[in-house]
């Protein structure tokens, strides 16, 4: 008789806990993580849960605002990027990362920045720390997975100092402080990101749902021995074909048997009710947004079935707070940041959003939860 785990296979799913930043033996960088690639999993969260994608979203947009005043039109490389075009890359960078890398390139007598880009933050990891306790490269790839395919390249430290020659091309890294690493940032919503995570495996589960209509649900037993391996695999590839699946719901299963001993037996499999799910769905919202400080869902689109009075009354108080205890802070570290490069550049005009043009008054749609 085959071993019970010949036959049965059990998923083992992992929660997400705080990543290790950690120096690492024979690197010259700190891995930022599990297998140094926890950014790449902070991607795949706003790819996969709407919810926290339409948060982020909305809090770029309130970042972005406008534009910069003054200088945002101006042409900071060869590509023909503007300043505008950078800032909203650094700023999708620090809301998802919580922190930036730029690329400014130094002319011959390092006394200006003449070339400004923006570096994607899943791109770079920092060196050590020295005994100074500050970190003097960084470290670029392309694709962190396959290092032999795509080798780091070391790149100085922003430095106003040693800027000549092969150190004209540094990397300028900006993060806030934070007691949980002197090296690299977490986001601001790490705190829920197992909510994330779960939001985007029950969307998983209930396209699987429907897709394998007729499991989990029924648990089918055939008394008529055990057939061979291949046997068993038409035969369940003939199930799935015949009754799983949105487009068989209520076909009929007919059988004929030989005694009822010999008869197929169909055990239902229990499964989760609606409702359970539907006070999932509202505890994973409510923490996701949360985490990212939006104290009311219509600021997303979402209507949670309470309110402050009418759509717009609601909208504009949660508005107001949303850019003073939000939007601003981060638009101020961005900024601050951002300065420290420009100002090289010769641009002495600070960076300074203009705020987005919003009317309250219009009778703005949202969707019932």
């Amino acid at each position: 008789m085959k071993d019970l785990n010949e036959i049965m296979h059990v998923i083992n799913l992992e929660a997400i806990n705080l990543p290790e930043f950690k120096e690492v033996r024979g690197k010259d960088w700190v891995s930022y993580g599990r297998r140094n690639l926890f950014p790449y999993k902070l991607v795949d969260l706003l790819n996969s849960s709407a919810i926290h994608g339409t948060a982020v979203q909305a809090k770029l947009d309130a970042t972005k605002g406008e534009g910069l005043a003054e200088i945002g039109e101006q042409i900071v490389n060869a590509k023909g990027e503007t300043l505008n075009e950078i800032y909203g890359k650094i700023a999708l960078d620090y809301i998802t990362f919580g922190g930036f890398s730029l690329n400014p390139i130094w002319n011959r007598a390092g006394d200006k920045v003449v070339e400004l880009y923006h570096i994607p933050f899943t791109c770079v990891r920092s060196g050590k720390v020295n005994e100074m306790d500050e970190v003097t490269e960084y470290f670029y790839s392309s694709d962190w997975h396959n290092t032999r395919k795509y080798p780091p390249k070391r790149f100085p430290s922003y430095n106003m100092k040693e800027n000549r020659g092969e150190d004209a091309s540094q990397i300028y890294y900006h993060y806030d402080y934070s007691p949980a690493s002197d090296v690299y940032p977490l986001p601001s919503y790490m705190g829920a990101v197992n909510d994330i995570e779960l939001d985007a495996r029950i969307a998983k589960f209930h396209n699987a749902n429907i897709s394998n209509g007729m499991s989990p649900s029924l648990l089918i037993n055939l008394p008529n021995g055990v057939p061979s391996p291949d046997e068993q695999k038409q035969i369940h590839r003939d199930l799935n074909d015949s009754f799983s699946g949105e487009n068989n719901a209520g076909r009929v299963f007919l059988t004929f048997s030989d005694g009822a001993d010999r008869a197929p037996q169909l055990t239902p499999v229990q499964s989760a009710n609606d409702s359970y799910y539907v006070v999932l769905e509202e505890r994973i919202t409510s923490r996701i947004l949360t985490a990212h400080r939006i104290t009311s869902p219509l600021l997303i689109g979402i209507r949670d079935g309470g309110g402050l009075g009418n759509n717009s009354e609601e909208i504009e108080t949660a508005y107001t707070h949303f850019m003073s205890a939000v939007i601003q802070p981060i638009q101020k570290s961005i900024n601050k940041g951002l300065s420290r490069v420009t100002r090289a550049m010769g641009i002495e005009v600070p960076p300074t959003v203009v705020p987005a043009k919003l009317d309250f008054d219009e009778n703005i749609e949202v969707i019932e939860e």
